[in-house]
């Protein structure tokens, strides 16, 4: 396995794994009141999905969109270790280490598979 497909194989399971995190901390983990569990799908999850597809086929500009949209659950990982406490703290790292591991990953991808076909 090459490290351009190691970092692919991470950033791939990162970004899924954001997308399934935001769909558990919104239902079932955030211990949100029923009537925000709608919003909070929409505002953490739906952007995750909109450079899904170029993602999965590993095209570069949605690799690079898909980085600024991991910014959205960074943050509210980030806020979530800064404000709470308990659970909701481990959940927060959860989520910032999974957006700081498809950012890394995706970056070192990008920059390896560049490096592989060019020389």
């Amino acid at each position: 396995m090459t490290r351009a497909s190691l970092a692919r194989t991470l950033s791939l399971t990162c970004y899924l794994g954001l997308i399934g995190f935001g769909m558990a901390w919104a239902i079932w983990l955030g211990q949100l009141p029923r009537k925000e569990i709608s919003l909070t799908l929409l505002v953490l999850v739906a952007p995750l999905l909109l450079p899904l597809r170029g993602i999965l086929h590993a095209r570069e500009k949605a690799l690079v969109w898909g980085m600024l949209v991991a910014m959205i659950p960074l943050l509210h990982g980030g806020v979530n270790l800064w404000a709470e406490q308990g659970l909701q703290k481990v959940w927060g790292w959860v989520e910032f280490l999974l957006a700081i591991g498809y950012i890394v990953t995706g970056s070192f991808f990008i920059r390896w598979r560049a490096q592989r076909q060019h020389g």
